[in-house]
């Protein structure tokens, strides 16, 4: 492939001239033999057709000619390869410092080109994905069936909530991740099932079989891989579900990674006749030659005449359509997109390092380049030469960047946030070897011409004198390195700049207080399941046992909470206040609702501002009380105190059972801490009317907690002691819930830390091989200042000096740039400002000590220098 591209390159120089003379021999050939014939005394048309005779035997002496010389190209292509390894295996510092150089930026680009390929490119993996879309709202089932009936322009729809189930066929309880879906759902994705079938639409109704599909992976992990899985029946929630399809081992949801497929009539059939029950992710399939506009015209007209049918439930309700590859990187796509520009920055540094590296070489070899044109080689010829061993150099790079790619995106992988969850890692497939290669190729030959045409121009008797290091060539190559290095200054500032807002913003999300100590807390997550638990009692029985089981081992607080913060799930409850006049239904005010058990506020450590906590006098059959946060109190009590106040849920069947606030909680951030908090009422489990809340989250405080292994297993034996089909999930601490919430800022925050410290690195390489090559280029002049009587310190000053310009140069681009570039940043920022200057400074002063500590060494080099010896040189 090389041996070609070289080949071809060649061409360019040598085939207009190969044409013209061949083409010239042709048409000479042809009137000779024309006036040779006619002065025999031929006719003109005879002589014309025997003259053409003759040509057509040239034409094929011609290609003839052609393959010669292609032959020649050829071999003339590997010789030069063959020279260039040789050469480059002469000079291994520079061949190293050259191929890692570009490896580093090729492997940092190529490593984010698999996340965009991956996450922005890619289409998604169903059957004509352009025609898949979804509503930016989620919708409840009967709202999903009145649609489908009344579209004319979405040929299928399904919805879709993921559950937990407790599956008790193995050794212990579990939990697994169910899709409660219509029967619409699967074929709306178009993926046939591996084994089996899917759900049918007779089946998915109320009081339906108790049928499943399964994926891939559950089928596998947990089922063992049986081919005779179809009928197979397992226990779930209690109820024996029957096998009938699994699903291939590539599907997935857009989304959502799920274990099993059943009917939302028949696992969940208490929500799902509720309209107002907006609670499942919709997608749909346009039907063939339909715009998105004419989908969108057609959804609005349907939900206008919701709206009217069901104003309580859905008279200010939207139904936006939106692409689904759209919805799913519209998240994350401005953080790759930064990204992706900051590790091209970073490309363009080691590019700049490698021509500048090459101008070095080039001007070193400029004696040898105007020997061989003297000895009668050509200046294409010398051209193709620099330029095959940069391609040399540049492939190489690529080979190593590749592996260091490979080993970059496992650090992606692991950083990941949830929004990625589509990434997997480096996919070695023809897209990524042929960026490689081209981005390699495109390196070699854009960054090898410059140098290249520098070292093969100018005057041969000058180069062949020591001093025509002073020429033309040499200055412009001297003002080439000192632009690269420079503009190598001007980007690693920019990125550094980037870095340190993103470094500080990310600084500040830490810090914020998420309105708990998050210390020593382990979280577990456990759901009743509805045949032995359908009814409060129960639940409150079961509830009430074992935090009095776990709050008697030592050492151990223990309480319960329907939703955890930063657990990504939680209720809200519209909200009526006693006294106040009504809303109008649909416009009632919404709050977030937690039911809790136990000393929960005391458990987590959130401080009660007013009044009191929960209890456990806050009992059934007593006074219905509630604890509200400050938010609550900002929005709805303002200039008042709202102890002894009285809410409930609007919509309630009268009469009204009040809750009493018997107390203000600080806020406590529930969802990511660079949201506002939520107004947030906080009621007893005990005196809940919402049977159907069957989970919770057990959190569980104790000193040492890292220390105590033994504590997680003792949970499940208290828990097993009461029920021993409970699965308890989702075992982990507080902390790794905050730092999970915290994933996309880090994972911006490392990246671009990663790129900044890079680029700092390749321009420190940079200025300090340019000023190690000045100092060997001014050997003499140096010299002589020592032989004139100049100190240590004044040969210092002189080259530190000619290094600090360059970096002063390169900065004061650089401030400018980042100024201007940093702005697109500002939605990724927490509480810092794109031009904040502590961060303008701080960076600055950083890239300026690193540029002088590159100066240094060369400096010293230069104070060394033996004045005789410089002369001598002379």
């Amino acid at each position: 492939m090389l041996t070609d591209l070289l080949y071809r390159l060649r061409s360019l120089f040598r085939r207009e001239t190969v044409e013209a003379e061949l083409d010239e021999e042709l048409r000479f050939h042809y009137q000779r033999q024309m006036e040779k014939l006619m002065a025999s005394g031929l006719k003109r048309d005879e002589a014309t057709r025997q003259a053409r005779v003759e040509v057509g035997g040239q034409e094929q002496l011609k290609e003839e000619c052609r393959d010669a010389r292609g032959v020649q190209l050829f071999e003339n292509s590997l010789r030069d390869l063959r020279y260039s390894l040789r050469m480059l295996r002469k000079s291994p510092g520079f061949t190293v410092v050259a191929v890692l150089t570009l490896a580093l930026g090729i492997g940092a680009n190529t490593a984010i080109f698999s996340v965009i390929d991956s996450v922005l490119l890619s289409p998604l993996p169903y059957p004509d994905p352009a025609r898949l879309v979804t509503l930016r709202q989620n919708d409840s089932l009967r709202n999903i069936d009145d649609i489908l009936h009344q579209t004319k322009t979405l040929a299928h729809g399904g919805g879709v909530t993921i559950e937990r189930m407790d599956y008790t066929g193995g050794p212990e309880p579990v939990q697994i991740r169910a899709a409660y879906v219509n029967a619409g759902l699967l074929e709306t994705l178009g993926i046939a099932p591996m084994l089996g079938r899917l759900l049918s639409p007779d089946e998915d109704v109320k009081g339906g079989p108790h049928n499943m599909v399964i994926t891939h992976r559950f089928w596998q992990e947990f089922l063992s891989g049986d081919p005779n899985v179809l009928g197979r029946s397992l226990t779930l929630n209690g109820n024996r579900y029957s096998v009938i399809g699994v699903m291939p081992a590539s599907f997935a949801l857009p989304e959502d990674e799920t274990d099993i497929f059943v009917s939302l009539w028949v696992a969940y059939p208490e929500a799902a006749p509720f309209r107002g029950v907006h609670f499942m992710h919709t997608y749909w399939r346009l039907s063939p030659g339909v715009t998105l506009e004419q989908a969108q015209a057609d959804i609005s007209g349907i939900a206008g005449r919701l709206a009217q049918q069901y104003p309580d439930t859905e008279g200010k309700r939207q139904k936006t359509l939106v692409p689904l590859h759209q919805w799913l990187v519209g998240d994350i796509r401005p953080a790759l997109l930064v990204l992706f520009g900051a590790v091209g920055l970073v490309f363009l540094i080691a590019c700049a390092n490698f021509a500048g590296l090459l101008t070095a070489r080039a001007v070193s070899r400029r004696q040898e380049f105007v020997v061989r044109a003297s000895l009668g080689a050509g200046r294409s010829r010398l051209l193709v030469q620099a330029i095959t061993e940069s391609v040399v150099l540049s492939l190489l790079g690529g080979a190593i960047g590749l592996a260091l790619a490979k080993w970059g995106t496992s650090l992606l992988v692991s950083l990941k946030p949830a929004e990625l969850d589509r990434f997997r890692g480096i996919q070695m497939d023809g897209r990524l070897f042929a960026f490689i290669f081209s981005i390699s190729l495109l390196t070699g030959i854009l960054f090898g011409l410059i140098p290249a045409l520098g070292a093969t121009s100018g005057n041969a008797a000058d180069a062949l004198k020591e001093s025509g290091r002073g020429n033309t060539a040499g200055k412009f190559s001297d003002a080439f390195r000192n632009g690269l290095v420079a503009t190598e200054f001007a980007l690693a500032l920019i990125l550094l700049v980037a870095a340190g807002l993103m470094i500080k913003g990310f600084t500040r999300l830490q810090s914020v207080s998420p309105g708990f100590n998050p210390s020593d807390l382990m979280t577990m997550h456990l759901q009743l399941p509805i045949t032995r638990y359908d009814k409060i009692p129960q639940q409150t029985a079961f509830r009430r046992e074992l935090l009095t089981h776990l709050n008697g081992l030592p050492g151990v607080q223990a309480a319960m909470v329907t939703d955890l913060p930063f657990g990504g799930n939680y209720l809200d409850h519209r909200f009526a206040v006693d006294g106040r006049p009504p809303v109008p239904v649909g416009n009632e005010p919404v709050v977030q609702t937690l039911s809790v058990m136990g000393d929960y506020f005391e458990v987590m450590q959130i401080p009660i501002l007013a009044g009191r906590g929960l209890t456990e006098m806050d009992r059934e059959n007593q006074p219905l009380v509630a604890v509200v946060s400050e938010e609550l109190v900002r929005r709805f009590f303002p200039n008042e105190n709202p102890l002894g106040a009285r809410v409930d849920f609007a919509r309630t069947d009268e009469p009204h059972q009040w809750m009493t606030i018997v107390g203000v909680a600080r806020d406590v951030k529930h969802g990511t801490l660079n949201e506002p908090p939520e107004a947030t009422m906080y009621a007893p489990f005990a005196q809940s009317d919402e049977p159907w809340r069957r989970w919770m989250s057990l959190i569980v405080r104790q000193r040492g907690l890292a220390r105590s292994s033994g504590l997680i297993a003792e949970v499940k034996q208290q828990v097993w002691a009461i029920d021993n089909q409970i699965p308890v999930s989702e075992i982990r601490s507080m902390e790794d819930w905050m730092s999970v919430s915290l994933a996309r800022q880090r994972f911006n925050m490392v990246l671009l830390g990663l790129f900044a410290g890079l680029a700092m690195l390749l321009a420190a390489v940079g200025i300090y091989g340019t000023m190690a090559y000045r100092v060997s280029q001014r050997t003499n002049e140096i010299g002589i200042h020592i032989a004139l009587g100049a100190q240590g310190a004044d040969v210092l000053k002189l080259v530190l000096g000619d290094g600090a310009k360059l970096a002063l140069a390169g900065i004061a681009v650089g401030i400018v740039g980042a100024a201007a570039i940093t702005r697109v940043m500002a939605s990724l920022l927490f509480e810092v400002t794109p031009t904040d200057p502590i961060t303008f400074v701080l960076t600055t002063l950083l890239l300026a000590t690193v540029a002088l500590a590159a100066c240094y060494l060369p400096a010293r080099r230069a104070t060394r220098v033996d004045p005789m010896v410089a002369l001598r040189y002379e």
